[in-house]
């Protein structure tokens, strides 16, 4: 069992929430102050800040099993060491709210309501027309050949599993390293789910296409340039 996969799925579901109840709450208001709903949007905190919590403590445990497996030669002192360092631990204070886990998650929150015009996933930073996009034809597929967050070409394409886009491996890492608040900013993408590492698959089949067009991108530039000499 991966924890911290799992903790990081229950934080992407949390965020979820929280924008469902933030709606709900702008729905409801008509009717009642909100308190209910509020109480669970800080249930949604409390809930990521004991996740987190367990995270980090999960970690220190880890660490804390392979430095006694590494210092010990014996069973018996092994179990010695183990112990003394499990309870020491078991009983250190983790500051969840000033980690940085902690604030990347709230920062998450407040990008999770939607904004007029645009959503708070990047997309508003994105084109905003179509024939800004360079467009490649591959069969029935039609991709572009620009990541959607640093506007490079491609060169390390891996495709979202959920929704099929695809984006530069280096780019997309990058941007989901510190924030887990994040969608594929493909415009009318109608994936909702954050993207997660696990989501990310490398498209070999577009690796290949792309260093062909590339190669022939340059083949076409070598022979006008040997056109325009033969011309002189």
């Amino acid at each position: 069992m991966d924890l911290n996969y799992h903790v990081d799925s229950a934080l992407s579901t949390l965020l979820e929430n929280h924008k469902f109840f933030k709606e709900m709450a702008e729905f409801v208001s008509d009717f009642n102050d909100g308190g209910d709903i509020q109480k669970l949007l800080d249930q949604q905190v409390e809930i990521a800040e004991d996740l987190i919590r367990m995270k980090s403590k999960h970690q220190l445990l880890n660490k804390a099993l392979k430095d006694a497996k590494n210092s010990c030669n014996t069973v018996d002192k092994f179990e010695e060491v183990w112990k003394e360092r499990s309870a020491a631990v078991e009983q250190k204070r983790i500051d969840v709210k000033n980690s940085a886990e902690f604030k990347n998650f709230m920062k998450a929150l407040e990008s999770a309501a939607p904004q007029e015009g645009a959503e708070s996933n990047g997309q508003a930073n994105g084109p905003a027309h179509d024939e800004d996009l360079i467009m490649e034809a591959t069969g029935a597929e039609v991709f572009s050949l620009y990541d959607p967050w640093s506007k490079a070409l491609i060169k390390n394409p891996v495709r979202n599993k959920i929704c099929g886009h695809v984006y530069d491996r280096d780019s997309v890492m990058l941007i989901i390293k510190d924030n887990i608040g994040i969608r594929c900013p493909v415009l009318g993408c109608a994936n909702r789910s954050y993207i997660q590492p696990v989501h990310l698959v490398k498209d070999h089949d577009l690796q290949q296409k792309l260093q062909q067009r590339m190669s022939n991108a340059i083949e076409d530039e070598s022979s006008s340039e040997v056109e325009e000499q033969a011309d002189h």
